[in-house]
């Protein structure tokens, strides 16, 4: 499973509930918003996985130098995006691990390691895996009334298992259910992460 998946970046910091990763310009081609990915230690079968939930680009001297000219030449601004060494960070919501080749869905025992390489989970069989049982969610409910798009973030992340898993329908609308019986007493989240699926799963039968 680790050995086709895309390194994404490696570890700046961490703690327990989730993870910051830094990436070079060249390397955010393929991580999005809601993407699941994980932080493995070289040589190890242990892994930390998580849900990008926030990509963060800072700025430095030259480009705020650079905003203020009128025309940049692009080959100045393309030099400025390959060579700049202010990495891209992502940050990550912590929401299980696998350990002794066994998935299990909470927070990890400890966390990863700084420079620890991170990957994306694009692998069908891996996703599949994790995502069988979808005790997950609570974790990532229980991130709601904090800084996470909870709501944006559960949608972002169904639209992407769902293509992984091959347009599973019966998987998304598992998910869906599971939703509506986790946030019977939490209109707020699931109101509008009701809309957005309707808007974006428009196959799915959605009836809260």
């Amino acid at each position: 499973m680790d050995e086709h998946s895309i390194e994404i970046g490696r570890v700046l910091r961490a703690s327990t509930i989730g993870f910051a990763v830094g990436c070079r310009v060249n390397q955010l081609s393929s991580p999005a918003f809601g993407s699941l990915v994980k932080a493995r230690p070289v040589e190890s079968r242990e892994a930390i996985y998580g849900l990008i939930y926030d990509i963060n680009i800072d700025d430095d001297q030259l480009i705020r130098r650079l905003v203020m000219i009128e025309n940049p030449r692009q080959e100045v601004i393309e030099d400025q995006r390959r060579n700049r060494l202010l990495p891209i960070e992502m940050s990550v919501l912590a929401i299980g691990y696998r350990q002794q080749d066994q998935i299990h869905h909470g927070l990890p025992p400890r966390p990863p390691l700084n420079l620890d390489p991170v990957h994306l989970c694009q692998d069908h069989e891996e996703v599949t895996r994790f995502t069988g049982d979808l005790g997950y969610l609570r974790l990532i409910l229980r991130a709601a009334g904090s800084r996470i798009p909870v709501d944006q973030l559960l949608v972002a992340h169904i639209n992407d298992v769902y293509l992984i898993r091959g347009k599973d329908v019966a998987w998304a609308t598992a998910a869906v259910h599971e939703l509506i019986e986790l946030l019977r007493s939490n209109y707020e989240v699931l109101i509008p992460t009701l809309e957005a699926l309707s808007e974006t799963l428009p196959i799915l039968e959605i009836d809260a």
